[in-house]
């Protein structure tokens, strides 16, 4: 597996990888909420690059992704205020590819990079659906921060964690 910064004519593979990746959460949400959430999706990955993407590939296949955002960048569209660590957002493996370590390996690229620029953290936001992200997050030494839990809509409660890095 190599894991590596995105290069710009991987959009559309990154786009469909992270898709697929979150395409099981359309079962347990409502199909608005689901709706809104896969349009956030796209509307995250179009963004003015404000973060750097990295991907893992096997065999020079695209396995996942990750975004991950320097400290003090604006994360979440003005919902929060900038950090004073670096964030990460859509970690997304695609489904022919898990159990095979590629979430591992980009979180740790994530944190090595956190190390580099100098963070304390690496953080993170996540919803109470995405139950084995979390059960991921946990092991590897991710904890709960509820000073920075938001609800970008009425019914969902988004939460913080943070690494020590």
């Amino acid at each position: 597996m190599i894991v590596r910064k995105a290069r710009e004519e991987e959009t559309s593979s990154i786009e469909a990888v992270t898709l697929a990746a979150y395409e099981q959460y359309a079962a347990v949400k409502s199909e608005a909420h689901w709706k809104r959430y896969r349009k956030g999706i796209l509307h995250t990955l179009s963004e003015e690059k404000k973060f750097e993407c990295m991907v893992a590939e096997i065999d020079g296949e695209m396995a996942g992704s990750v975004l991950f955002y320097p400290p003090n960048t604006d994360v979440y569209g003005g919902l929060l205020k900038p950090f004073p660590w670096a964030e990460i957002r859509l970690l997304a493996v695609a489904p022919s590819h898990r159990r095979k370590g590629v979430a591992n390996a980009l979180l740790e690229a994530c944190e090595k990079k956190s190390r580099e620029l100098g963070c304390s953290y690496l953080g993170l936001h996540t919803d109470y659906s995405m139950e084995h992200a979390i059960k991921l997050y946990t092991k590897r030494g991710y904890v709960r921060f509820p000073d920075n839990d938001f609800y970008p809509v009425k019914d969902l409660h988004v939460m913080a964690f943070r690494k020590s890095v």
